[in-house]
């Protein structure tokens, strides 16, 4: 192998090493439970205020694409 794919290889595997401790010495009080669900609501709630805010642009980009797609199968 080369020295760069076995410096790849080993950067790697230590990144997973750090990212994915085996034990994780904490403390979750039982407000985070609640504070990550407050985080996925207002998520949602941001999604869904993008889509009204953009609702024609994703409509027209959806009517381009399939219409685009028509066309062609008619054609052939």
């Amino acid at each position: 192998m080369s020295s760069k794919r076995v410096l790849t290889v080993c950067f790697v595997l230590i990144f997973l090493d750090l990212a994915l401790p085996s034990f994780a010495y904490a403390y979750l009080d039982p407000g985070t439970g609640s504070y990550i669900f407050q985080l996925m609501i207002a998520g949602a709630v941001g999604l869904a205020f993008v889509a009204k805010v953009y609702w024609r642009r994703i409509v027209a980009f959806l009517g381009d694409l399939f219409s685009k797609d028509r066309e062609t199968d008619e054609e052939d």
